[in-house]
């Protein structure tokens, strides 16, 4: 591939990346300050379509991609061996998206035993269309009715009422999604999650974990991502959140699990010809990123001891919380205040009835701690 295509397929690839506020209201007009801004909105760092570009000629001409096949081989492959070890699994799969991962993994968890149990407010339940449903034939039930966690008393009442039942069914999955998007990225404790998948074992039930926010857990918790991993059966994480690729997931098991899954997956569509320019971004960014949250999170909190010394801002830390934190704002024009930051190469979600959600991540690294907290300063000296 010649240096010039990479520039234009990564203006393809990035351009669908950076459509940023998907959840969180209209759609800003973009401003050219991807590179230096420290954005509040997204999982990871928004890179521009230049810059992506540019970040695949570089790993071009270092010699870090093998083209894949079909989504086979190929760096792809090495991202497979790598997140498998990441996620202490035997073995792994690539998938386009996050949805298509979980969906493969209760599929087939769950062969002819088709009752799934999972969080009410889930990804999977909550915001996939029914596809679990419609395109497997899969029973899902939910459970922890507004909450991020379920607990193992309402499971061994589903359990009870299916053994119970005039037909002889089991339960064949139990699901737990790890941080929760629908409650601002709570975590599920981890002490819960293994009594769950202990009772799941003892009665012969698979377990899989949603955690396309894994590495995120891990970073708060100090557990790492093969501790989550080791409790379940099969594991997902994404790669397009904290790992800044334009899309892609992994899918990690046992090699029993994995074995020949790709069939399956281009059955649904996905055996998508060329991946590799996912791959290859997410595998740049891997190794360190943990650390380099670390440095994030310790630069997020100077941050918001200084602008609490002003009592017109207020931080909120939700319980169980890892990257999402509350910003409200006392008598303060909220679009001014986001303008006036924006301008200061800060970007912040659209405005709430308070404040605004601020999510952590590695673009803090853009700036020192002092320049941040600066930054809010001078904007709320502006807006006045």
């Amino acid at each position: 591939m010649h240096r010039r295509d990479f520039v234009k397929l990564g203006s393809v690839i990035a351009a669908s990346a950076t459509q940023l506020d998907v959840y969180g209201g209209e759609i800003r007009q973009k401003t050219n300050l991807a590179g230096k801004t420290v954005d509040f909105v997204n999982d990871g760092v928004p890179l521009s379509a230049k810059e992506y570009g540019e970040l695949l000629m570089k790993l071009a001409d270092e010699g870090k991609i093998k083209t894949d096949f079909y989504s086979n081989g190929g760096v792809v492959e090495e991202l497979e061996n790598k997140f498998a070890k990441l996620m202490g699994k035997e073995s792994s799969i690539f998938m386009p998206t996050g949805t298509l991962a979980n969906h493969m993994a209760l599929r087939r968890l769950a062969g002819n035993n088709r009752r799934v149990i999972l969080q009410e407010q889930s990804h999977i339940y909550q915001d996939t269309g029914d596809g679990c449903q419609t395109l497997s034939a899969l029973n899902l039930i939910p459970l922890g009715l507004n909450t991020t966690e379920m607990t193992l008393a309402e499971i061994e009442e589903v359990m009870s009422k299916t053994a119970k039942g005039r037909v002889a069914l089991k339960v064949g999955v139990i699901s737990i999604e790890s941080p929760v998007r629908r409650q601002q990225d709570q975590m599920f404790a981890f002490e819960n999650m293994k009594a769950i998948t202990n009772y799941a074992k003892v009665n012969d039930i698979k377990t899989h974990l949603d955690g396309a926010r894994l590495f995120v857990q891990a970073a708060h918790t100090g557990i790492d991502p093969a501790s989550y991993g080791a409790l379940f059966d099969t594991s997902f994480t994404s790669i397009c959140k904290c790992f800044n690729a334009a899309s892609g997931a992994v899918l990690a098991g046992s090699k029993e699990f994995t074995h020949n899954l790709f069939h399956e997956r281009r059955m649904f569509g996905a055996g998508i010809p060329a991946v590799w320019p996912f791959a290859a971004v997410a595998l740049h960014y891997v190794d360190s990123w943990i650390e380099e949250y670390k440095s994030a999170w310790q630069k997020a909190e100077y941050l918001f001891t200084e602008i609490q010394k002003d009592e017109r801002f207020k931080i909120v830390k939700f319980d169980n919380g890892s990257h999402i934190v509350r910003l409200d704002l006392k008598n303060i024009d909220k679009k001014r205040f986001s303008d006036a930051l924006l301008k200061r190469n800060i970007r912040l979600s659209a405005p709430e009835e308070t404040g605004f959600n601020l999510k952590v991540n590695i673009s803090m690294n853009r700036m020192n701690q002092q320049e941040i907290a600066g930054s809010f300063k001078e904007a709320i000296k502006e807006v006045g």
